[in-house]
């Protein structure tokens, strides 16, 4: 007996085109198109991505300040302005890790998915398409665990009006919620491991939807792309904008329960 998991792109879009209006389908995408994004050699990247700036920034502090010793009572200008070099490489690797730790890899892990899922044939939300959203998929379990990848699947969502559905074209699984099928929408928040001073505060935009087996709940965390700071305000704004679209999207039911930062 065939699987979902064995179906071609085609057959796996007629089955979930055919879901029962108000009923969310969550279905695996073909075996031999997933699971190419979240693969170990991938993660192992984006977490080198993200701890790059450690390396060069000592690389070139210490660097700097060798030149200057090197330089020393000989060359005291070159000294200087190698001394005053380390500084800044140092101070511009940690303001780096500070306020841009996640931009690289999640830059990496877009461009990934969009070489992968340009090869499929029937996605649900096209890579290119200029109203997608890149977004991870991550489970209440992995809130707040110091993991090297909390996310179960990564991929485009989409909030198609017109058919008054939302969808995900993911790694692994792909999304078909029709919005009578959303029961609620928020957003909820937690810290990183055991972060005490609650500066490293993490968001994300729950759905909790009706599936054919009963309820099921989704967090989406979007992903830092924009080439700015982003620390816990820019992610707090980030989570309640997403949750706002979708509110709007669905209308008035929704609309009208608190969408604002608290």
């Amino acid at each position: 007996m065939s699987t979902t998991s064995d179906l071609t792109p085609s057959q796996a879009s007629s089955m979930t085109s055919s879901a029962p209006a108000g009923i969310a389908e969550i279905s695996p995408v073909a075996r031999a198109e997933a699971g190419q994004v979240l693969t170990p050699f991938h993660i192992w990247t984006a977490a080198g991505l993200t701890l790059l700036p450690i390396p060069l920034g000592l690389i070139g502090f210490f660097g700097g300040i060798g030149l200057a010793v090197y330089f020393g009572a000989n060359a005291p200008e070159a000294a200087g302005v190698s001394a005053v070099a380390g500084l800044l490489v140092g101070g511009l690797a940690v303001g780096a890790l500070v306020f841009f730790q996640h931009f690289l890899p999640s830059c990496y892990l877009r461009a990934v998915a969009c070489r992968a899922f340009g090869q499929r044939s029937q996605p649900l939300v096209r890579w290119d398409d200029p109203e997608a959203e890149f977004v991870d998929i991550v489970p209440r379990s992995n809130w707040g665990r110091n993991m090297l990848e909390p996310a179960t699947d990564v991929g485009f969502w989409r909030i198609d009006s017109a058919r008054h559905e939302l969808l995900f074209e993911g790694d692994n699984k792909r999304y078909r919620i029709p919005f009578q099928a959303v029961a609620s929408c928020e957003v909820e928040k937690f810290c990183l491991g055991a972060e005490q001073w609650r500066a490293d505060v993490y968001f994300v935009t729950v759905l909790n939807v009706q599936t054919a087996t009963g309820p099921r709940e989704i967090g989406l965390v979007g992903r830092h792309l924009e080439a700015s700071p982003r620390r816990m305000p820019q992610r707090r704004l980030q989570a309640y904008a997403f949750c706002k679209r979708i509110k709007e999207a669905l209308g008035a039911g929704l609309v009208g329960q608190d969408a604002s930062p608290a």
